[in-house]
């Protein structure tokens, strides 16, 4: 049986032009009033950075980018990502937007190694994932008000994607309240870089978000947890042109989604796998500041070591590392 693949077409109302704009071999699309944008949206209640599209094995999401007025689909707001149904009207400030989607069969994917082809590619190659989910998210939404949470979590999405792609990461998702970030490693040696460089992102990350209670009045300190892992898995690039959007699909994926829900059961809030430490281990400042523990993931049947520690602790972890390069 052949698989589908799902296109989608943005129709722009009559002040925009009553364009239709397909959305082509990209996986992501920036829409706001800035001219960078891929669908420029113009309007004063309209933010230079207003939101993205993205596309997902299970259809497009559109995710508010911490925008001064919001997004709104079906007249609902959108706080967390949410994915998209053909007919939706999406509302950008005072214009309304047409979301078309439809499903066709699933082209023959070519396999070829990473590079900067504009073609849908798919290897098999070592990688290091970072997850990073925002703590008792339901306990906040519960408690600010809707408009308070849109913008406070998309300003989280937004800044988080900047701070992941200055550090080197190749892909940025935005999945429900969490981000996941990608480093795609060409060598041993350059692994064990690009590890120092998921733990200066999330050192940055976790300090930005950790000013977001006083920053936007919320009633409760804003938390997250962490997961690292690294190892090998199917990397697909639906990418065009100049950018890059990796998708990873593979065990090493699911257990650092897992190693990060297991941070709350053992008391920490950050945790890396096995071979995460490994690329570590020469160092001991590691050593000392890395707690093992002996957990079973979710979906796992065998108990798996993992180690992790304050976030209080990842200063000086990431400076160790970084002398120890030198």
């Amino acid at each position: 049986m052949q698989d589908t693949v799902l296109t989608a077409t943005i129709i722009l109302p009559p002040e925009l032009g009553d364009t239709h704009i397909p959305l082509g071999s990209s996986s992501v699309w920036k829409l706001g009033r800035s001219d960078a944008s891929n669908i420029v949206i113009a309007g004063s209640s309209v933010s230079r950075n207003h939101a993205i599209l993205q596309k997902q094995t299970d259809g497009f999401y559109l995710i508010d980018m911490g925008s001064r007025n919001g997004c709104f689909v079906n007249g609902s707001r959108v706080s967390i990502p949410v994915v998209l149904k053909d007919g939706d009207i999406l509302q950008f400030g005072e214009h309304q937007l047409t979301f078309l989607q439809e499903a066709s069969a699933s082209p023959e994917i070519k396999r070829e190694n990473l590079g900067d082809s504009t073609k849908v590619i798919f290897a098999f190659s070592l990688i290091t994932i970072l997850v990073i989910d925002v703590r008792n998210f339901t306990g906040l939404t519960q408690q600010i008000d809707n408009a308070v949470l849109c913008e406070t979590i998309g300003s989280w999405f937004r800044e988080g994607g900047h701070i992941m792609q200055r550090h080197g990461s190749w892909s940025q998702k935005y999945i429900g309240d969490a981000v996941m970030s990608i480093w795609v490693h060409r060598s041993a040696a350059d692994a064990r870089k690009d590890v120092i460089k998921v733990m200066e992102a999330l050192t940055e990350f976790e300090g930005v978000s950790s000013g977001f209670q006083t920053r936007f009045g919320l009633p409760v300190p804003f938390r997250v947890g962490a997961g690292i892992n690294t190892g090998h898995a199917s990397i697909g690039n639906a990418g065009s042109g100049d950018v890059k959007d990796f998708t990873a699909v593979g065990d090493a994926v699911n257990a650092a989604f897992r190693m990060e829900s297991a941070t709350k059961e053992i008391g920490l809030d950050f945790a890396i796998g096995q071979r995460t430490f490994d690329l570590l281990s020469e160092n001991p400042v590691a050593k000392r500041i890395l707690e093992q523990r002996t957990v079973t993931l979710k979906g796992y049947e065998r108990p798996a070591e993992i180690w992790g520690a304050r976030f209080a602790a990842l200063p000086e972890l990431v400076a160790s590392a970084r002398a120890l390069e030198k």
